[in-house]
């Protein structure tokens, strides 16, 4: 008896999308730092900082935060101030 055996992946299309154009801050740079608050990813993120804190004069940080089960929900602020993001997870 001969079984047909189906993928469950599905198809799967890509688009080459180009990557947005980087924008050039004036003055000060503001990065996130965002936390889903499980074990170590605070700790994760404080190294972040700190080595980027080293290595670049006009930075500023700005922390986010939820709950590892629930959604985000970025703050008004985070969305609008930061150039850019680096988030961490932890188990």
């Amino acid at each position: 008896m001969v079984r047909e055996l189906m993928n469950p992946c599905g198809i799967v299309a890509n688009e080459d999308t180009p990557l947005a154009p980087r924008q050039q801050p004036d003055g000060k740079v503001v990065i996130g730092l965002f936390s889903n608050q499980k074990a170590n990813a605070d700790l994760f993120l404080d190294n972040i900082q700190e080595l980027l804190a080293e290595r670049f004069d006009d930075v500023e940080f700005l922390r986010g935060y939820k709950a590892a089960s629930m959604p985000a929900d970025f703050s008004d602020e985070f969305l609008n101030r930061c150039h850019m993001v680096a988030a961490a997870f932890g188990d």
